[in-house]
């Protein structure tokens, strides 16, 4: 079979298409990378959470998600300071919520008349407040110092 030229550049090659030249052939579907890390940042501080060391989390990390170890020790650091973070804004709101215990606490005691138990609570809750730096002060013995110039020297 013979083709001439003029067959031939009536039929135009066409290019494979590629992810590279066809636009439709991206994948643009999923998570973004921003919402990844979140993921494993989420996930890294629930591993914290259950006391595991951190080696074993980033591993952990490494095979679920299919990072290397290096960017899953980067998430538990990120989880770390989310950690760090709320433990600082939430502890005033942690001292708040125990004081209450104590004190519901102390009050079911003294219905029961527990009054050792409602006189420990008071006592703690007391600490709590600063009271007893107040009362160490107040208790502790004065002190007299004397010094003796030499009137030699004056």
């Amino acid at each position: 079979m013979t083709v001439t030229v003029d067959e031939l550049q009536e039929k135009k090659v066409e290019k494979p298409t590629t992810v590279a030249n066809d636009e439709s052939k991206r994948w643009r579907g999923g998570k973004g990378s921003e919402l990844r890390m979140e993921e494993r940042m989420n996930y890294a501080y629930s591993l914290l959470l259950e006391g595991n060391t951190r080696r074993a989390n980033a591993q952990t990390i490494a095979d679920r998600f299919g990072v290397s170890i290096r960017t899953a020790d980067a998430d538990i650091s990120r989880a770390m300071e989310i950690l760090r973070t709320e433990n600082s804004e939430g502890r005033d709101s942690i001292l708040n919520q125990v004081l209450a215990m104590r004190l519901a606490t102390a009050k079911r005691a003294m219905k029961r008349g527990n009054f050792q138990v409602v006189a420990h609570l008071l006592d703690s809750i007391g600490r709590a407040a600063g009271e007893l730096e107040a009362s160490v002060q107040a208790s502790a013995a004065p002190q007299l110092n004397i010094t003796i110039d030499d009137k030699r020297n004056g």
